[in-house]
């Protein structure tokens, strides 16, 4: 049983939370709600619950704000947001649980049920945290992604990523340093969140960071020559675009 606080400044928006906890979530206790971030910490530090439900935008701060007051107290966490685009992909990059408004039944009980089988590990969740301030001090081309495998957990600069190669459901991630890494996430996952960051996806299992393009072998669709020495295919249909893009570098 998770004991839930739910941290939310709209009343409307709590309720229906509740609702479909109380309805379809089971392993789930609500033990409170608050309406803002000073509520939300005193809450937290009195109840010491398992799972917090947490708006971003509050009168008197941000849930991430919350969070960082709340360091030390240990306690699983799912955003729920309305926040544009650039405010999601920056909480893609740090692999935090997410929900959107408005809130969708299905997707806040996939949430529930991830949170229950997955292990709570404090660690894990403080480099995603530190991983999320951290790019906002940041320019883009600094910023960092948590990459979370089987084993262990890492923040990596972006622009230290070559390339991603798909197998399957599973993602192997290639670096600077010679390392890569298997992460249970399909390569659409990475290209939504790195394709801003000067990825392409040439392939349907490649996706190549453009820094690292050493030459071009024509063919059918033809083939890449990476700075790791790796080759990587183009795809005929991906073929015109990723020519246009070299004429641009």
């Amino acid at each position: 049983m998770l004991r839930t606080i739910i941290v939310d400044d709209e009343p409307n928006a709590r309720q229906v939370i509740r609702n479909i906890l109380e309805l379809y979530c089971n392993q789930v206790e609500i033990v409170g709600e608050a309406a803002n971030v000073k509520q939300g910490l005193a809450l937290i530090k009195d109840q010491k619950p398992d799972l917090v439900l947490l708006d971003i935008r509050m009168p008197d701060g941000t849930g991430f704000d919350l969070l960082n007051k709340a360091r030390g107290l240990n306690f699983r966490f799912i955003i729920i947001t309305a926040f544009e685009q650039f405010a999601i992909q920056a909480i893609k990059r740090s692999a935090l649980d997410y929900i959107m408004k408005p809130i969708n039944a299905n997707e806040l009980i996939e949430a529930i049920e991830k949170a229950v089988i997955t292990e709570y590990r404090p660690e894990s969740e403080s480099v995603k945290l530190d991983n999320y301030f951290y790019n906002l001090q940041r320019e883009a081309h600094e910023h960092r992604i948590v990459l979370n495998t089987l084993n262990s957990i890492y923040a990596v600069k972006i622009k230290d990523i070559i390339r991603c190669m798909a197998d399957k459901n599973y993602t192997d991630v290639f670096l600077l340093n010679g390392k890569y890494l298997t992460l249970s996430k399909t390569l659409k996952e990475f290209e939504e969140i790195l394709t801003e960051h000067g990825f392409f996806r040439t392939h349907q299992s490649h996706l190549i960071n453009i820094r690292f393009i050493e030459s071009y072998e024509k063919g059918l669709g033809g083939t890449v020559v990476m700075s790791d020495g790796s080759k990587v295919p183009v795809s005929s249909r991906r073929k015109e675009l990723f020519i246009k893009l070299m004429q641009k570098l």
